[in-house]
Formats: structure tokens, sequence, C-alpha cells
């Protein structure tokens, strides 16, 4: 059941990053990638931080709901985990909304799902064994991807900062793996989006982008979007889900977010998929089922049976 939970987590969370793709890009219309990155992390942040006001308010009511909170409540991991989370997460989603500017969304989306195959290479280094099962899928998935967004015919400066918006995803991954059985991931989560925020302010100011508030005022609906949505609701989502799934297994439901993403296209501006990009739905659907099937002897799905060394 806990596994079906977390299947479900990240696949709402996967819809919500792949809707939010056109929103990303109609919101630099009208503000720079830092700055826009600056007012979804700060908007995740506050949404989160009125969640997790009230939910302790109602802990509070509870001795015993209490008690058991303030033991993943722990400064020894809820800070540092909720730092370096916002850390990868602020350096690789200001990496990914530069590179849009210079690249085009299907692009963008192929490049980024390079995290299903940087994932398992970064679980070796934490000694965390992954089974051929898994591999086969990770490869297929990749294929899929290329197939749904067409590949790439060149590497230019957009598609330098999206493959480095991967890797630090990656990272991202590997840390909340690491992390989230030990503090509250609500808490975590608002941590790394207030972190997020303060990186993406930095780069900001660096990079002397303006502050217009008409534009600004415009752009609300898709900074909305993007902070409470794709933002705050699906990255604690994502937390949510890794408590249940493997690292690997969670990478390859994000790469439907390519997927969501060509759907959010076809919903919202009339965008078709040619068969190329239904194949590559297919492909990416058979890879995650065959994360699901059991392999081994014991008939265990394939990622119940990968361990982690590190506890």
């Amino acid at each position: 059941m806990h596994k079906i939970y977390g299947f479900t987590a990240m696949l709402t969370a996967t819809l919500l990053w792949g809707f939010a793709f056109s929103a990303q890009s109609k919101g630099m219309d009208y503000t720079g990638p830092a700055l826009f990155n600056t007012l979804r992390s700060a908007t995740g942040f506050i949404a989160l931080l009125i969640l997790c006001t009230v939910i302790e308010v109602w802990r509070k009511t509870s001795a015993s709901g209490h008690t058991a909170a303030s033991n993943l409540s722990s400064g020894k991991y809820l800070i540092p985990g909720g730092i370096l989370c916002g850390i990868a997460l602020g350096i690789a989603s200001n990496l990914q909304q530069m590179g849009l500017e210079f690249t085009t969304v299907g692009k963008t989306g192929f490049l980024t799902a390079l995290y299903i195959i940087i994932v398992p290479v970064l679980g070796i280094f934490f000694k965390r064994r992954t089974s051929s099962s898994l591999w086969i899928a990770v490869l297929l998935a990749l294929s899929g991807t290329y197939l749904l967004c067409g590949g790439t015919d060149r590497i230019g400066k957009g598609e330098i900062l999206v493959i480095a918006a991967s890797c630090v995803y990656s990272i991202h991954i590997m840390l909340i793996d690491h992390y989230i059985n030990k503090c509250d991931c609500l808490k975590m989560s608002c941590l790394q989006f207030a972190t997020a925020s303060v990186i993406s302010l930095i780069l900001t100011i660096i990079l002397g982008e303006a502050w217009i508030l008409s534009k600004i005022y415009t752009a609300v609906p898709f900074i909305l979007f993007c902070g409470i949505g794709s933002g705050a609701a699906a990255f604690t989502l994502q937390m949510v889900s890794q408590k249940y799934l493997h690292p690997v297994t969670a990478s390859l439901l994000m790469s439907l977010e390519a997927v969501f993403a060509v759907l959010g296209g076809w919903i919202f501006l009339g965008q078709t998929m040619n068969l190329h990009e239904t194949a590559g739905c297919a492909i990416i659907f058979i890879a995650i089922i065959l994360t699901q099937i059991p392999f081994s002897n014991n008939k265990q799905p394939t990622q119940t049976i990968l361990k982690n060394n590190n506890n």
C-alpha cells in the first residue's frame, strides 16, 4: 500500500512539473529567469510555512502525535538536509530556467530527463545496488524521452545549461533519498524553498535583472502555479514518495514530466503529437511498468530488492 502512495504522489508531482513548462516559458515574457525563480520559490516557501504552522498547531493538540513529530523535527538532520536540498534545487532550477531562454521546450525536456541515467550512476557512489531490470528500464525511458522530444541536433549554450541542471537535479534526488527518512518532509521542503529563494535572489542581484512591478503583476498566475503547484506541492509530494520508492524508480516516474508537458501543450495550446512522440510516450510507460514487475526469486518488485548499504 505504501508503494501505491509513493507511486501516486510522484505521478501527481510529475504531472504538475510537466504542465509547468508552459508556465515557466510564459513567465519569462515578463521577468528574468532568476527573478522568476526567486518569486516562485518564495511563493512555495510561504505556502509551505503556512501549511507547516497549521499542522504543528494540530499536532500540539495530540501529545503522542507531537512526540512522534518531534523526533523527525530534530535540527540534526532537518537543517542540513533542508539547506543542502535547497542549494541543489536553487542551482538546478535556475540553470534550467536560463537554458529555456536559448533552447526549445522539447530539447529542455529531453535534456532534463538525463537525470534518469545520472541518478543510478550516482547511486553507485552512495553504495546503492541497482538491479539489471532497472538499468534496462532506464535505457528504455531515455529512448522514449528522445523520441518524445525529438532529440537534439546540436549542443549550444542553452543545451549546456540544461545538461548542467540535469546533473544538479540528480544530486537533489539523492540528497532527498539520504535525508527524507530522518526528518519531517514538510519542514524540510519548506526550508529547501527558503534556501532556493535566497540562491535565486542572489543570482537576480548578480545578473542585474529588473524588478518591474507591472510586469511582475502580469506574471502572477504563472508565478502562483509554479510556486504553489509545481513548486511547493510537487516537490513535497516528491519527498513523500521517496519515502517509499527507490530513487531510480522515482526518477523513471519523473521522466513522465515530458509526457505531461506534451499533453499540456495539446490541452492548453492546441498542439498535437506526431507518431514519434506517441511512440516515445508508449516506451516510457513500458519502462515504468517494467520497474513494477517482480523478477527476483522472492517475487518482490524490482525496487524493493535494492538495498542501501549506508543504513
